[in-house]
Formats: C-alpha cells, structure tokens, sequence
C-alpha cells in the first residue's frame, strides 16, 4: 500500500507539483471508478432476501474486518480499501436485493481477503480466514473455493479497479499542503486522528454516500479545530491551507456537506473517546516530539 507521510512538502510559499498530480489522480478516480450510493435505500418490492443486510450488518463487518487485520498486525487502512469493495459490490451488481446476511457475508470475506492480497506483502491463510470468519456468524462457514471464486467475482464486477483513494491516504496528501511553518508535532497530531476518524467513518453506513475527499477534508478540519487549544496553527497558516485546499480541491471550509460531515465526525470521535485523552496518547507516541527541526529543512523528503 502506497503511504504518505505527512511531512511539508513546500519550499517557501508553494506546494510541489507531484503532490498535486497524484492528488488529481485520487479525484478522477474516485469520481470516475469508486463512486458509491446509498445502497440500502431501495424500494421494498425491489428487496427478495429473506433477511437482508442492513446498516448494523455492514458495522459489525467493518468491525469484524479491523479484528482480522489487528490480529495479524497488518496496516489499518486495508480495511477502508476492503469496504470499498462490499460498498462498490452492492453499489453496482446489487447483490443485497437478493442475497440474505449469510450470502452476504461471503463478499466481506472474499473482499479482505483481496485488500490483503493486493496491499501487503503477506496474505491470510485460507483456513485462518474461514475459522475467523465464524465469529461473523450468519453460518459464515464458507468453503475455500467458495472465497477464491468470490475474489474472482469482485475483480469482474469492478473492472478491476481495486486501488481506490482512501480517505486517510487523500487526507495524508492534504495535510502535506500545510504551509511549512506548521512543525512536525503538528502535522503528526493532525494525522493521527485523521486516521482514527477515518477508521471510525468506514464502520457508519452514513458516510458511504460522500466522497473520499469530502470525508478527508471534514476530517483533517475536525482534527485542526481539535488542536486549537494547543496554539498549533496560526491564523496564518490556516488561512494559507485552506485557500490551497479550495485552489486543487474546490472545497471550503464553510461548504454545507463539509459542514455537515465534520459536525457528525465530531460526533463520533467524542462519542468514541475521551479526547484530551486521546490528544496526550498521540503526543506520548509521536517519535518527533522535539519540533527543532525546521519544516523546511524536510519539505522535500516526499519528493526526493
């Protein structure tokens, strides 16, 4: 998996064209290859399934997938790459009209196992996926052929568009656009709990609605506003990212659906944790503590 590391990526006053070329890349491609609807709103006579999946359902998959990928120590963010596989599944072919949870379930199976394959240098164990895959319940006990064959499945009904732009790495590349007088302990702070929002938006069946880098952008305002009490960004710099931000992305602070994502991000993030809490762990985990360093001197790291 590709991964950016949220460092300046400026000399002086502007921000390196490559940033910006891989940043239209994510946008055309989630416009134009992983777009998703709201799925689950369908006329009822257009649903056959005995018991069909709902947004609790699609929860307790995205959660049961974070606890396969916890337990192999694997990277986080597979897991928003899997549930845009199941999201785009059932965006397209339509599969939850017909198939009950049980069936179902073979498609969040089949769609981990192939994040995995196609984003770590290490993949599950066939028979460890099955046996994990019990605690899914719905009488989740699939064959091996009858993954691999699913896996199959995916890969035609996606065209083979299996590396979609994932909120965290589009917010990775914004958070890159911050002026370089933003120190290190900052951006790292702003990171961090972009990843954990992000990690808590893929498991709300809410979110699945809006593009990557709408819920990237909500989610890196959240995280700025977040740190406020801290005397982090200046009104400078913020003024400086956010006129960046409009100028590659189109978006503003005050848009309605960014208004409106950030207010329910905010939601679920003090909803899941104690956040001054949560702020000290991240200070006490950040390997560069000590911002002497000049933002500068290290603007150019990404793009060397």
């Amino acid at each position: 998996m590709n991964k950016v590391v949220a460092t300046a990526s400026s000399d002086g006053n502007s921000y390196s064209p490559l940033l910006v070329e891989q940043i239209c890349t994510m946008l055309e491609k989630e416009t134009s290859r992983y777009c998703c609807k709201d799925y689950l709103k369908v006329p009822d006579g257009l649903v056959t399934a005995r018991t069909p999946i709902d947004e609790r359902w699609r929860q307790k998959s995205a959660e049961w997938m974070f606890k396969v990928i916890d337990y192999y120590d694997l990277e986080r963010d597979i897991v928003n790459v899997g549930m845009t596989y199941v999201d785009k599944m059932f965006t397209d072919a339509a599969y939850h009209h017909m198939w009950s949870q049980h069936e179902c379930t073979l498609v969040v199976m089949a769609s981990l196992k192939l994040a995995i394959k196609l984003n770590e240098s290490r993949t599950l164990n066939m028979e460890d996926m099955r046996k994990l895959a019990l605690s899914l319940g719905n009488g989740s006990n699939y064959s091996a052929n009858a993954v691999i064959e699913m896996e199959y499945d995916i890969l035609w009904k996606l065209n083979w568009n299996v590396f979609p732009p994932t909120v965290y790495c589009i917010a990775s590349h914004m958070i890159c656009m911050l002026p370089p007088e933003v120190g290190q302990s900052t951006r790292y702070m702003i990171q961090e709990l972009v990843k954990y929002m992000s990690e808590l938006a893929i498991c709300v069946y809410s979110f699945v609605k809006y593009k990557p880098s709408l819920k990237a952008f909500a989610c890196v305002l959240v995280a700025s506003e977040s740190l406020e009490g801290d005397d982090c960004l200046s009104d400078e710099s913020k003024r400086i990212f956010l006129e960046r931000i409009h100028c590659v992305f189109g978006y503003g602070d005050g848009d309605k659906n960014i208004r409106a994502l950030g207010n329910a991000l905010r939601d679920l993030l003090n909803h899941n944790t104690d956040l001054e809490d949560f702020l000290d762990l991240i200070r006490a985990s950040n390997p560069q503590a000590n911002d002497d360093d000049s933002p500068k001197s290290s603007g150019a790291r990404l793009f060397e």
